[in-house]
C-alpha cells in the first residue's frame, strides 16, 4: 500500500506540474479528416467507463460514427429520425435542440449550442467532429450509379496473440485446442455517405482451426450485409444479409449495445432507428435474412417495420438414438450459447446444432409531439428448449420450441417533458412495463424517473431494456437521476435505484432486493481541463458461502468504488490521463482494492504518429473487489479490463499514417502478477505470472 501512496504522489506532483505551464494559446487543431476515427475512440472510452462491462459489444454500435467524420450530421436540416440515429444525443436534448430551431429559426454557429438548455461544455465537444452548421438542401436522390463510383472502401486486417504459452496449447494435453493462437480478423466495407453500405466481415478466434479441420472454409465466423437508406419516399431503409432490430425500449426487441445506468444519468431512454445493418464479429445478436423499414402518409406519419430471419444457433444438445435404426430419435437444447468459440471437440460438437427462425413487426404513428406504436417478434427453435427441473431459479424461464413477445410503446412531449414507456405480454401471459417521465426542471437541473415491472413469468430472447439484470425478468424498480450544471464548467450527476427480485436467480435461493447509489462531481472549465471524483454504492442479496443448512440463507452484499480522475491536455502534441481508484467489498468477510494508472499520449506536429502509453498498478483481496478500467487499442478493438490480484499492467499503442490511404497500428500489452506464478485456469491457464499479447492492425481505404 505505502507504494501506491508514494505513486499516488507522484501523480498528483506531475499534475500540479502541468498545471503551473502556461497553457497554449490557440485551440487544439481540428481533427484531420483522413483520420477518421480518433474521435469515435475517445468516445466509446467515456461510455465505456460509464457502463464499467467488458460485456458490450460496441462494434456496430459506433462503426456508423465514422461516417460522420466525413459526413457531418447537419444540426439545421437533421429531422428527430435522424437524430435518434445519431446516437450521441439524450432524448432531452434532442428535444431541446428541437424546440430551439422552431422558437429561433436557423443555428448559424455551433458556438450558439451554449445557449440551448442541457447542453454543456463536454456534451458539445462530444459532437462537434460529427456535426456541421449549413443551410437546409433537399435531400440527394438515390442514384446508385453515383454511389458506386463514388463510394468509400476499407479494408480491414488484424492479427493478434497471447505470447506465452497457454495451456490449450501444449501438445501433452489431449483435450487441447484444435487450432493456432493467432486470433485474425478481417473486414471490407464500402459507404456512400449515410445512405449506402455493403460489407463482409470475417473473424478466426484463437484455438481455432483456420483452412483445415472444421473450418476448410477459412474463418470461422463470416458476416454479410446490404444496406441503403432513404431508397424512396416510402421506403426509408432496407437490410439484407445480417442485421440488427431495435422497437420501443427493448421490451421484445432490442439489438446490441443499449444503455444502463452510468454516469450519464438522464440518458434512459432507448432510440435508435428500427434496422441497422450488422457489422461486428459477436456470433449471436444479430438476425440473418431481411427488414425493410416503410414511411407512409402525411410527413411520414405513419411507420411500418417487418423483418424476417433464420439462423443456426450454438447450442448444448442432448440426443438419444432409436434402439432398432440407431438414427437420430429426438434432440434437446438445454441453453443457448453466445460466446462463439469452436477451439476443441466439446465446443465444435455445440456448433450450430440447431435453427432459430424468427420474425417481427412494428407499427407506428405518430403526431406533432407524440406517438404510439406495436410491436411483435416471435421465435421458433427447431429443436425444444428444455430447462433443468432441480434448478429452481429456472422455473419461469422460457422452455419449448415457440416463443412470442407483444409490446406497445408510447411517448408524449409537452413543454420541457417528456413521458415514454412501454408495456409486454408473452405467450405465458407474463406482463413487463416499463414507463419513464424526464424533465428539464431548469436549464440547469434535469430529472429522470424510470419504473420498471417485470414479471418473473416475463421471458424474451431478443429483448434488453434498462433493468439492473441482464434481460428484462424477475424485476421490479424504480430509478431517479439528477443533474444540475452549476456553471463554469461544474456539474454533479447522481442517482438512486432500489430494486427486487420476486422470484430465485442464480446464487440467489430465495426472492432478494438491493440498491444502488451513484454521484459524480465533474469539473471541466475548458477543453483542456477534465477532472472528476466518482462514488457508488450497491447492495445486492446472495446466498451465504459455506451454508450447511437445507434452505441457503441470503447475506447482504455490499460493494463500493470511489474514484478520482484527471486528464490535462498540456499542448497539441502532449496529453496526461490520471486515475486512482478504490474498491470495498463486503459479505461474510471484508475484501478492499486499489488501482492506479498513468497515461500518457503524444502526437507529434509535424510526423503521422500517434503514441498512447500506460502504467498500472493494483491490489486487490479477490476478485470482488476488481476494479474496471477501458484501455485504449487499436482502431475498432475495445479492451475494458477486470484489474484484479496484486501486479502491474502496461501497454504502448503505436498508430502511422503511411499515407492518405494506409494506416498501421501496433500494440503491446502485459501484465506482471506478483501473487501467483500461474495465470487463469482450465485450457487458457499460462504457467507463468506475466501475460502479454501483441496486436497488429493495417486499414487500406481508397
Amino acid at each position: 500500500m505505502i507504494r501506491f501512496l508514494l505513486l499516488a504522489i507522484l501523480l498528483l506532483s506531475l499534475s500540479a506540474t502541468t498545471l503551473a505551464q502556461e497553457p497554449p494559446s490557440t485551440p487544439t487543431e481540428e481533427p484531420d479528416e483522413n483520420d477518421v476515427g480518433g474521435n469515435t475512440q475517445f468516445l466509446i472510452e467515456n461510455l465505456v467507463e460509464d457502463s464499467e462491462s467488458e460485456e458490450f459489444d460496441f462494434g456496430t454500435q459506433f462503426d456508423y460514427l465514422e461516417v460522420y467524420e466525413t459526413n457531418p450530421l447537419d444540426l439545421n436540416s437533421a429531422t428527430e429520425a435522424e437524430f435518434n440515429e445519431f446516437g450521441l444525443l439524450s432524448a432531452l436534448q434532442i428535444q431541446a435542440l428541437m424546440l430551439y430551431r422552431k422558437k429561433y429559426g436557423q443555428i448559424y454557429s455551433l458556438y450558439e449550442l451554449q445557449g440551448v438548455p442541457t447542453y454543456d461544455l463536454k456534451s458539445i465537444m462530444r459532437i462537434l467532429p460529427y456535426v456541421a452548421i449549413s443551410k437546409s438542401k433537399e435531400r440527394e436522390k438515390m442514384n446508385f450509379g453515383r454511389m458506386f463510383k463514388y463510394g468509400r472502401h476499407q479494408i480491414f486486417a488484424r492479427w493478434q496473440r497471447v505470447l506465452e504459452q497457454q495451456k490449450g496449447f501444449s501438445t501433452q494435453n489431449d483435450n487441447r485446442f484444435l487450432g493456432s493462437p493467432d486470433k485474425f480478423y478481417m473486414r471490407y466495407r464500402m459507404t456512400y455517405k449515410d445512405r449506402m453500405s455493403i460489407g463482409v466481415t470475417m473473424e478466426k478466434d484463437a484455438g481455432e482451426e483456420f483452412f483445415k479441420g472444421s473450418n476448410k472454409q477459412g474463418f470461422d465466423f463470416y458476416s454479410g450485409h446490404f444496406y441503403l437508406k432513404e431508397v424512396t419516399k416510402n421506403i426509408h431503409s432496407v437490410a439484407i444479409g445480417d442485421f440488427q432490430a431495435y422497437f420501443g425500449q427493448g421490451l421484445v426487441m432490442w439489438g446490441g449495445f443499449g444503455i444502463r445506468k452510468g454516469a450519464d444519468v438522464l440518458n434512459v431512454k432507448r432510440i435508435s432507428l428500427p434496422i441497422r445493418a450488422y457489422t461486428s464479429v459477436n456470433e449471436a445478436l444479430f438476425m440473418r435474412g431481411a427488414a425493410g423499414h416503410f414511411q407512409f402518409l402525411k410527413e411520414n406519419a405513419l411507420e411500418v417495420t417487418v423483418f424476417g430471419s433464420h439462423r443456426f444457433r450454438d447450442a448444448n444438445l442432448s440426443a438419444e438414438l432409436d434402439s432398432l435404426t440407431q438414427e437420430l430419435d429426438f434432440a434437446e437444447v438445454s441453453s443457448l450459447q453466445e460466446l462463439g468459440f469452436h477451439r476443441t471437440p466439446s465446443e465444435l460438437d455445440n456448433e450450430n446444432t440447431t435453427q432459430l427462425f424468427t420474425t417481427g413487426g412494428r407499427v407506428r404513428y405518430k403526431g406533432n409531439s407524440w406517438y404510439v406504436a406495436g410491436n411483435f417478434v416471435y421465435n421458433y427453435l427447431t429443436n425444444p428448449l428444455v430447462r433443468d427441473n432441480t434448478q429452481l431459479y429456472q422455473k419461469y424461464q422460457f422452455s419449448g420450441n415457440e416463443t412470442f413477445n407483444g409490446s406497445l410503446d408510447y411517448s408524449f412531449q409537452y413543454k420541457n417533458m417528456q413521458f415514454f414507456g412501454e408495456t409486454a405480454i408473452n405467450e405465458a401471459g407474463g406482463i413487463a412495463t416499463i414507463n419513464s417521465i424526464l424533465s428539464d426542471l431548469d436549464p440547469r437541473v434535469g430529472l429522470a424517473l424510470v419504473h420498471r415491472y417485470y414479471s418473473e413469468k416475463y421471458q424474451t430472447l431478443n429483448g434488453g431494456a434498462f433493468a439492473e439484470s441482464s434481460s428484462p425478468s424477475n424485476e421490479h424498480g424504480f430509478y431517479v437521476g439528477l443533474q444540475t450544471n452549476f456553471g463554469k464548467g461544474v456539474r454533479m450527476s447522481s442517482y438512486f435505484d432500489v430494486f427486487e427480485f420476486p422470484w430465485l436467480r442464480f446464487s440467489t435461493d430465495a426472492p432478494s432486493q438491493g440498491y444502488e447509489i451513484f454521484t459524480k462531481l465533474e469539473y471541466n472549465p475548458n477543453y483542456r481541463i477534465s477532472a472528476y471524483t466518482q462514488y457508488r454504492f450497491e447492495r445486492k442479496g446472495r446466498n451465504i458461502s459455506g451454508n450447511t443448512t437445507n434452505i441457503d440463507q441470503l447475506i447482504n452484499n455490499d460493494k463500493q468504488n470511489l474514484r478520482f480522475h484527471f486528464q490535462y491536455n498540456v499542448s497539441r502534441e502532449f496529453s496526461l490521463r490520471s486515475r486512482i481508484e478504490f474498491a470495498w467489498y463486503k459479505n461474510e468477510n471484508n475484501s478492499k482494492g486499489v488501482m492506479m494508472y498513468q497515461d500518457i499520449a503524444y502526437t507529434p506536429k509535424n510526423f503521422p504518429l500517434k503514441a498512447q502509453v500506460r502504467l498500472a498498478f493494483f491490489q486487490t483481496d479477490d476478485f470482488n473487489t476488481r476494479i474496471y478500467a477501458y484501455e485504449n487499442d487499436i482502431l475498432y478493438a475495445f479492451s475494458v479490463l477486470p484489474y484484479y490480484g496484486q501486479g502491474m499492467r502496461y501497454y504502448l499503442n503505436l498508430s502511422y499514417k503511411i499515407n492518405r490511404n494506409f494506416s498501421v497500428w501496433v500494440r503491446f500489452s502485459q501484465t506482471y502478477f506478483t501473487d501467483r506464478q500461474t495465470i487463469s485456469s482450465g485450457l487458457g491457464e499460462i504457467d507463468k505470472n506475466t501475460r502479454s499479447e501483441v496486436k497488429v492492425q493495417i486499414r487500406a481505404k481508397f
